[in-house]
């Protein structure tokens, strides 16, 4: 059958052109792919501007360093609990507004409301009960938002809708780290005060809040989801919420047995997350205090750092971005698990680099090596695990995936401040010494295992 899908006042018109097979939704137009995509900018944007400037607005507010690894949990625990939970329920919710729309626009007005409280924070407690409402409405806004792509685009589609996200997602985690940087060029000034926000990093997290909502706000009000109808006209099987539930204890047991071919890809990720997570935690005291000589949060010199450690993470957001189209080619020559472990090398110098650098050139050099590890780090081990799940018949084992990123911030949340409190009393350059400790382990336990041809 020939079909000409088009949009008029976010409605399908069905009028003949375009071809569409039974079981198949209909393809949608370049611009309304774009529309797809846009909220991805302005959750990359809010997520580079926080994680560039978490410590330095903890610390403001008088945080000790000793404690920030703590304060950073709010992320990994979203991610665990609510995006997993809200991904489920958006799949049984139908409105009239569709089932992801009414999930991604709550999310996203609390978020956008959380980060002008984070702006406007008055205490450290305010700004710790901010970050972590931003946190969980975040992940409740990403999870339904992924979905989308499933949802509204037919499976020809699909790889060119995830690519478009991909890109929005590395544009705007760059864009949103070189946010504080771009400011203070401006001329707003990046100096702390006792209790309170520096004013680039207000106007920053307003910014996010603004691109945000824009972002987010015209996904919703561009696109329209397909209701029970539509699927049945379109001849596609929806799921159904499962009636009977195997014991909780019958559950876990299955879990276990399904993770079990997974135990070396766990202990590898389990190394590297770890050290990523110092790097995220440490950089800016490490940095602002090292390289900068900054004697103390109100010093000049904390801001003038600060801010360099948001251009860092640019950087190795934008090596990422590139070094990923190298990949494919990269693994097809050499493997996967060869790769990964080099890439994993190259990352640990990266980290032990900006422990020791003594110029901010150096330290783009060393954000440059990390980029190279994050991009192994955000593909290879779901391509050494996707060559297991046949054999283990393991379906749902890949979205397991997430607790072997999450589990080790958990850990280095708890753990990392007790440690280099007691080894190293306020000189958090240890953290990132034990990072390039940890992605070496990681490398090495990644070069056992068994090569994976990709061609």
């Amino acid at each position: 059958m020939r079909i000409l899908i088009e949009r008029k006042g976010g409605d399908v018109q069905v009028t003949g052109e375009l071809m569409r097979s039974k079981g198949q939704l209909p393809a949608l137009t370049n611009a309304r792919l774009l529309s797809l995509s846009m909220g991805y900018l302005g959750l990359q944007i809010t997520f580079g501007i926080e994680s560039a400037s978490l410590s330095r607005l903890y610390q403001s507010f008088g945080a000790e360093v000793d404690d920030l690894a703590l304060l950073w949990l709010a992320g990994p625990v979203a991610g665990l609990v609510v995006q997993p939970l809200v991904g489920r329920w958006s799949d049984f919710t139908w409105t009239r507004w569709g089932r992801r729309r009414p999930w991604i626009m709550g999310s996203g007005m609390i978020a956008v409301g959380a980060l002008v409280g984070i702006a406007y924070a008055p205490s450290l407690a305010w700004a710790i009960a901010m970050v972590w409402l931003l946190e969980l409405a975040m992940n409740a806004l990403n999870a339904p938002y992924r979905a989308l792509v499933g949802d509204t685009l037919p499976l020809h589609q699909q790889g060119r809708g995830f690519a478009m996200q991909t890109v929005f997602i590395g544009l705007g985690a760059f864009l949103g780290a070189m946010t504080p940087k771009l400011l203070s060029l401006a001329g707003v000034a990046n100096i702390s005060t006792l209790a309170a926000t520096p004013e680039s990093i207000r106007i920053a997290f307003l910014l996010a809040a603004a691109c945000l909502a824009v972002s987010v706000g015209g996904t919703v009000l561009s696109i329209r989801e397909h209701g029970r109808e539509d699927y049945a006209r379109f001849g596609i099987a929806i799921a159904q919420r499962p009636r009977d539930r195997a014991p909780l204890a019958a559950r876990a047991l299955s879990t276990l047995v399904m993770l079990a071919p997974f135990r070396r890809i766990a202990a590898m990720q389990f190394f590297a997350w770890a050290a990523l997570y110092l790097f995220w935690v440490y950089a800016t005291p490490i940095v602002a205090m090292g390289t900068f000589g900054a004697a103390n949060v109100q010093d000049p010199q904390y801001g003038a750092g600060a801010d360099w450690v948001g251009v860092m993470f640019a950087t190795y957001n934008g090596v990422a971005g590139l070094f990923a189209f190298l990949l494919p080619r990269v693994f097809d020559r050499y493997g996967v698990s060869v790769v990964h472990a080099a890439a994993l090398m190259v990352g640990g110098a990266g980290f032990v680099g900006v422990a020791i650098a003594g110029s901010p050139g150096t330290l783009i050099v060393c954000s440059a090596c990390i980029g190279i590890a994050y991009a192994s780090l955000i593909s290879s081990p779901f391509v050494l695990a996707s060559a297991l799940v046949a054999r283990t018949e393991a379906g749902t084992a890949i979205g397991l995936m997430n607790i072997f990123i999450v589990a080790p911030q958990l850990v280095m949340g708890f753990a990392a401040g007790a440690v280099i409190g007691w080894l190293s009393p306020g000189s958090p350059e240890i953290a990132l010494l034990g990072a390039g400790m940890f992605c070496v382990i990681a490398a090495i336990i990644c070069g056992g295992h068994p090569r994976i041809a990709t061609a």
